[in-house]
């Protein structure tokens, strides 16, 4: 692409038109991504883009987006987040196990002396404790 450029200068660059009266236009011979190669290429290798105007590179930004550091994947932002959530809850959790025994915690003081010569464990907690749950 780059011989065609030095061959037709900036009309390769550029839309064309088809015919005097007619209204249509062809695409440019070099397209917009070639160009943009062949100016990276010239770049490198020390020399002056000439086309700077039809075709210039990727805008200056003074202020740079996130001051210039890539924005990364949203796990990775996420992460920090997930760690104080999971954090916060691990610091409940001492009580929140206490409330659990404690909900579950058969009351004996509660239970008849017939259940207790009757019923085994098992059918003592899902009359006490697991119907009060419910």
């Amino acid at each position: 692409m780059a011989h065609i450029l030095r061959r037709l200068g900036e009309a390769a660059l550029q839309a064309r038109r088809v015919g005097s009266n007619a209204n249509i236009w062809l695409p440019p011979i070099v397209s917009r991504r070639q160009a943009m190669e062949i100016r990276h290429e010239w770049l490198a290798e020390g020399k002056e883009w000439p086309f700077e105007h039809i075709v210039p590179g990727l805008p200056k930004n003074d202020a740079p987006y996130n001051a210039g550091r890539q924005k990364g994947h949203k796990r990775d932002g996420e992460r920090a987040e997930r760690e104080a959530r999971i954090k916060a809850a691990m610091q409940k959790m001492p009580q929140l196990i206490a409330e659990y025994r404690a909900s579950r915690k058969i009351p004996w003081d509660d239970v008849t002396p017939v259940d207790k010569l009757l019923m085994t464990r098992r059918q003592i907690r899902e009359k006490y404790v697991l119907k009060k749950l419910k």
